[in-house]
């Protein structure tokens, strides 16, 4: 196993630290680099899009090593759902036993720049509504940080349950603004998630809220402004007001959650 199961539910700053100076993220860290390196230019279109060094964004550090802690020891069918293009689902099909790996994302342009990257990956343009794939034909289905930006979110989450085999697993990870509004949002979806899916650590993502050393955007910007996707605090600020937000903190307060779900039999 490259990474020990890290802890499910939102990472505590100790934890986060312990992780960026052990070896195991050292290891994750090097494989990214290599991966951006070999691919600089067929990644050139997605940089646009997003970030140019996915995994040195704050959560990301975290999310991803908890993706890969969490891949089961033995062979195993997985789809990385509205994907992108990381360098995550080729260290998984690489460090996992003879996995077979498929990637998913609504964006149809990623299909010339998977086409570019040389890998065993398969790629699927896709609507998380409507997953093209048959009932039960994956053994795990990751989903990094892609719950929140979607609408109907209970249909993203049956087709999740739909896809997997009975006993698979669901890795689920999703940025939360502690906003009241936002926060009975997640509640909601997390009640879904219960209704087919087993915790495999209990975790209580409500009572993480309260703690006081959890994992935010606040603290990786002490940590290091390079860590934040956002470069521009002025720029920022100014979108948020021609959007109707108002004035809005900089950061603006964000924590990430993690979970790992079984689904039930």
């Amino acid at each position: 196993m490259l990474i020990p199961p890290l802890p499910a539910g939102i990472p505590a700053v100790a934890g986060y630290e312990r992780l960026l100076r052990s070896e195991a993220f050292a290891v994750v860290e090097r494989y990214s680099d290599r991966f951006l390196a070999r691919h600089w230019t067929a990644l050139r279109p997605y940089r646009r899009k997003w970030v140019p060094d996915p995994l040195h964004q704050w959560s990301r550090q975290w999310e991803y090593p908890f993706v890969v802690s969490r891949m089961p020891d033995r062979p195993a069918r997985v789809l990385d759902a509205g994907s992108g293009v990381t360098f995550l689902p080729f260290l998984i099909a690489e460090t996992a036993p003879d996995a077979d790996v498929w990637c998913c994302d609504q964006d149809a342009s990623l299909a010339s720049v998977f086409d570019a990257v040389d890998g065993p990956i398969r790629f699927t343009v896709a609507d998380l509504h409507e997953l093209p794939y048959e009932s039960g034909s994956f053994d795990v289905v990751c989903c990094v940080s892609v719950l929140e930006h979607t609408d109907r979110q209970e249909e993203i989450v049956a087709e999740f349950h739909r896809v997997l085999r009975p006993g698979g697993r669901l890795i689920l990870t999703a940025d939360l603004p502690p906003d009241p509004p936002l926060v009975d949002e997640a509640v909601q979806v997390l009640s879904v998630l219960a209704a087919g899916f087993s915790d495999d650590d209990g975790a209580d993502v409500a009572a993480d809220l309260a703690l006081p050393d959890r994992l935010t955007t606040s603290y990786a910007a002490k940590l290091d402004r390079r860590l934040l996707p956002w470069r521009h605090p002025l720029l920022y600020r100014l979108g948020c007001l021609a959007t109707g937000q108002g004035l809005v903190p900089f950061p603006p307060p964000i924590t990430v959650a993690c979970l790992s779900l079984t689904k039930r039999r």
